[in-house]
């Protein structure tokens, strides 16, 4: 059945919030956010910001009102005319023993041209949703593929089956989303192709403690001092400058009765990863070095050197990176 898309009728932030009706949900249950920079304007062509979330999401309504990245705030608060696009990806849980369960699943969106064929579905909905309706359906004028967390494995799936739209997509945002180590390629070899290949796009990756593993490999790879098997590059190869790899971070902190920005340079996270952190032990020297040991390295150096807030009881750095980090790339694009 065709997608239709309804008015939320209680107004919680200024804009205009829409779902998908139960029996017509748009290839998955979509929520869409249009902020007020949107609405003055009410553009045929769109800039469209299509967001896929993680874990612990109950449904499309809870990604917009409950869900703790808040992605419509994070609009609203960038002053910039997009459109947020959420597809409903399933609710993945965890019991008391550390194990998940759910239905939480992105296998759909690496099917055929799924990602043309949803945004077809959304874009025509939200065109019979306005009054007077918009004939014909609206257009992508930008795209971006921004996610969160176990939203990782989706955009990569994404990127493959967008049809045409691929012309429309000018970067991919992820947040604390690298977890693929055992996909294959792993999602450090993936990204680095996506971005240095015929057709690629800007990438910029913000992560925390628990997805720095592919996230500096990405970063070392990005830089030409590591391959894709984890191993130094020596001498290192030619950088890539549209991919960008940063370290998750309070932005500002409070000092002395003020809030000072802060800013970690890739200088310091060079340093970070290649000095071992005062407390190791001198490890036994390994006969012959194994495939991956550079980059473990590196990873083993920056978790022994740099505290991770989220590992300070009060702080939430995972989904402060979701928030802050993506309304940071809003507020810094410039086709938007």
């Amino acid at each position: 059945m065709p997608c239709t898309l309804k008015a939320d009728p209680i107004q919680t932030i200024p804009g205009l919030t829409l779902f998908s009706e139960p029996d017509n949900a748009c290839l998955k249950p979509t929520a869409v956010y249009l902020p007020p920079k949107y609405l003055e304007t009410k553009k045929k062509d769109l800039n469209v910001v299509l967001w896929l979330h993680g874990f612990y999401v109950k449904n499309h309504k809870f990604l917009f009102f409950n869900d703790a990245a808040r992605v419509r705030e994070q609009v609203l608060r960038s002053g910039k005319d997009v459109v947020l696009v959420a597809p409903f990806l399933g609710d993945e849980e965890v019991d008391k023993e550390g194990n998940f369960y759910g239905d939480y699943s992105v296998k759909d969106l690496g099917g055929g041209k799924w990602g043309e064929r949803y945004l077809d579905g959304v874009l025509e909905a939200l065109a019979k949703s306005q009054k007077p309706p918009f004939p014909p359906a609206f257009d992508v004028k930008n795209l971006v593929i921004a996610c969160h967390s176990g939203g990782g494995a989706g955009m990569r799936k994404l990127v493959g089956t967008l049809g045409k739209y691929r012309s429309k997509l000018q970067e991919c945002w992820g947040f604390d989303c690298l977890y693929g180590a055992k996909a294959e390629p792993d999602d450090a070899t993936f990204w680095y192709q996506f971005v240095s290949g015929k057709e690629g796009r800007p990438l910029y990756i913000v992560y925390g403690r628990s997805t720095a593993p592919q996230s500096v490999k990405l970063y070392l790879m990005g830089k030409g001092k590591a391959n894709a098997r984890g191993n130094k590059l020596d001498p290192p190869g030619p950088p890539l400058k549209n991919l960008h790899v940063a370290i998750g971070h309070y932005l500002t902190v409070p000092y002395m009765g003020q809030n000072v920005s802060v800013n970690i340079t890739d200088d310091e996270i060079d340093k970070l990863i290649s000095q071992p952190p005062a407390t190791a032990k001198q490890p036994p020297k390994a006969a012959k070095p194994q495939d991956g040991d550079f980059v473990k390295q590196a990873v083993s150096n920056l978790l022994g050197n740099y505290i991770f807030m989220d590992e300070i009881k009060g702080f939430d750095l995972h989904y402060y990176i979701a928030r802050e980090f993506f309304l940071l790339r809003l507020r810094n694009s410039t086709f938007f």
